[in-house]
């Protein structure tokens, strides 16, 4: 079975289309996504109904929850909130409501699918290196967890001794191991490629895979100054930052 993971659309709506069309083409009808719907981009609002049309399982992120008003403002950056406000207003009050009724978690098989944090899915810290991953490991059994929130791609690996990184685009599971799969960002990746990213998870094959999907980066740029938010995240966008 071929299972698509991606999270952190961040209301980037092209970038949405993009990899929707790349999973469809890939022959990928199962889809899972972890969070941040909105924030940071132009359009909440047909980012948000087109996830809930196309998507298995969508889950709760720290914007997101922001957004309906679950989770404080005084959280988030000023950037980060300013976009945060933008989203509030211009989504519907059934829209904002859904998102405050979406799972931290869920299970898809032996799947852990979260926002952040696979220890304690209702926080949101950034795991990004090995030891910050070993406490995630040590804090909940699982086989393979999948998370967004930091937008980088990557995965951690524990084979019962010690936390390992890799980056690379493909890896083949072991059975003996244990991975924690950060599936990178659809919609504002900060890994210096601006491409959007999402990560394919093949049960027959047993390997894990990123896809990097190109896409009108400098018009979904134009899009954020359009609707009037800051020119750092339009400008951000188009160096993957």
């Amino acid at each position: 079975m071929k299972i698509a993971v991606f999270s952190d659309v961040h209301a980037n709506l092209a970038a949405l289309q993009a990899v929707l069309d790349d999973i469809e083409r890939a022959g990928v009808t199962t889809r899972l996504c972890l969070g941040d719907s909105v924030g940071y981009g132009a359009d909440p609002r047909a980012c948000f109904d087109l996830l809930l049309e196309s998507c298995d399982v969508l889950l709760a992120g720290n914007h997101d929850l922001a957004a309906s008003g679950r989770l404080p403002m005084d959280r988030f950056s000023g950037l980060a909130r300013h976009a945060v406000h933008y989203a509030r207003d211009l989504l519907t009050e059934s829209q904002r409501k859904a998102l405050a009724e979406l799972h931290d978690e869920e299970w898809w098989g032996e799947l852990l699918l979260v926002h952040a944090s696979p220890a304690d899915p209702s926080e949101f810290p950034y795991v990004r290196d090995a030891e910050a991953a070993r406490e995630q490991f040590d804090g909940r059994t699982f086989k393979a967890a999948f998370y967004g929130h930091t937008h980088m791609p990557l995965v951690f690996q524990d084979d019962g001794e010690r936390v390992g990184l890799t980056l690379r685009p493909r890896i083949e599971i072991a059975r003996a191991t244990r991975y924690l799969c950060n599936v990178g960002s659809v919609g504002q990746p900060r890994d210096q490629d601006p491409r959007a990213c999402w990560t394919l998870y093949d049960t027959e094959a047993r390997t894990i895979s990123f896809r990097r999907v190109a896409y009108d980066v400098d018009a979904a740029s134009a899009r954020i100054k359009e609707v009037g938010l800051p020119d750092a995240l339009a400008a951000r966008l188009l160096v993957g930052v």
